[in-house]
């Protein structure tokens, strides 16, 4: 089943939690890349803002489920 969190007396998985703020981080990266400039230097940029999404969700998870 995994770990839970509790948000306002629900409990949710905390993949889900962990999962919005991968999105968030990676919505929040792309911001950066086009402001600093970089963006148009990445790849592709659905697989590297996906695969960053996923990358921050794991670690996150993984740091939570630890616990």
């Amino acid at each position: 089943m995994g770990p839970r969190i509790s948000i306002v007396g629900s409990f949710f998985p905390s993949w889900i939690l962990c999962g919005l703020i991968g999105i968030a981080v990676s919505l929040l990266a792309r911001r950066l890349l086009v402001r600093v400039g970089i963006d148009p230097y990445v790849g592709p940029k659905v697989l590297f803002y996906l695969s960053l999404a996923i990358l921050v969700t794991l670690v996150l998870w993984v740091a939570l489920s630890r616990g």
